[in-house]
């Protein structure tokens, strides 16, 4: 919850709502605030505002709640904490206790080689004792994802097809508790996947590159990954990323213009998507009814404000 509801936000949300009501599903919002700098109560409230004024109302999340609550991820710190715990006991993680001073000279040694700064797993098999001692002296540390060397992971993405990560090149053994205590984004996300029961993911294509962490945490878990659709970004019209440059860009924007929601709703579900007929205008119920997931499209769709007035 940073700023308002972009448009492409908006349709991320609207995609999984189509989704979650074509097969009868659950529509979650979840509030991933862990920022604590970035993510303000307004904003929250602010975007929320914006799903229902687009009808996109959630079976589970703020206000009702549900089975696996709380749905505020800054509300789920012990449980964050509890699970890095379970990781080092079955040895998935481990602690490390290097200090920012360390890791940043370790990752310009590393640049100035022309390498790609990953950890060096300096703590990865550290003798027990040591450990121990560290721990004695109340030493802060970060808990670091042990990731198995040679480790190769696939999904089947619903939009970009079989896609590839070797993470051990990749990633090095990457962060998920900080050393004050708070619980890194891909992290929270992975055993909030896990723990809500959540089957099916859609959204931006920047998200792709946080898919390897969440699938090694996930596997960790013992948990089945959700299915994934990774989907291309809306441009403007000089087929750069949307922004406000472009003009309006928030949900917010467009209903104080006076725009209805029900034409905000159809306007989004044709970016990226159609059904394979001519058909242009659809109530909601009919989007519902024609949507399928196989025919979101790969290419980036250019956002049109006097195709959006039309509609």
């Amino acid at each position: 919850p940073t700023g308002t509801l972009h448009v492409g936000g908006a349709r991320t949300a609207l995609f999984n709502w189509l989704v979650a009501k074509k097969t009868g599903g659950t529509f979650v919002v979840r509030v991933e605030d862990t920022d604590k700098v970035r993510s303000t109560t307004e904003s929250e409230k602010s975007i929320l505002d914006d799903l229902q004024w687009m009808g996109m109302t959630w079976d589970e999340g703020p206000g009702v709640e549900g089975p696996y609550g709380p749905y505020r991820q800054s509300e789920r710190t012990v449980t964050y904490k509890k699970v890095s715990e379970e990781l080092i006991e079955k040895g998935f993680a481990y602690r490390c206790f290097c200090t920012p001073e360390e890791l940043e000279e370790k990752k310009r040694a590393q640049v100035e080689k022309g390498l790609d700064p990953t950890y060096d797993g300096v703590w990865r098999d550290a003798d027990p004792v040591i450990i121990q001692r560290k721990l004695s002296a109340g030493v802060p540390y970060a808990v670091r994802f042990r990731v198995p060397k040679g480790k190769v992971l696939t999904i089947e993405d619903q939009v970009r097809g079989t896609v590839t990560w070797e993470p051990e090149k990749a990633l090095g053994d990457f962060i998920i508790m900080r050393s004050n205590g708070m619980p890194v984004y891909n992290f929270c996300v992975a055993v909030d996947d896990a723990s809500m029961g959540i089957t099916h993911v859609v959204r931006a294509e920047e998200h792709l590159s946080n898919t390897p962490r969440q699938l090694l945490v996930l596997e960790a878990l013992g948990r089945k990954p959700p299915i994934y659709a990774h989907c291309s970004l809306i441009l403007g019209s000089d087929r750069s990323k949307l922004s406000k440059r472009h003009g309006a860009t928030s949900i917010k924007q467009f209903s104080e213009q006076g725009f209805l929601p029900e034409a905000m709703m159809n306007y989004l579900a044709n970016l990226g998507w159609n059904d394979g007929t001519d058909k242009e205008i659809y109530t909601p119920d009919e989007l519902v009814d024609a949507f399928k997931m196989d025919r979101i499209t790969k290419s980036s769709a250019i956002f049109d404000i006097q195709k959006l007035k039309w509609v």
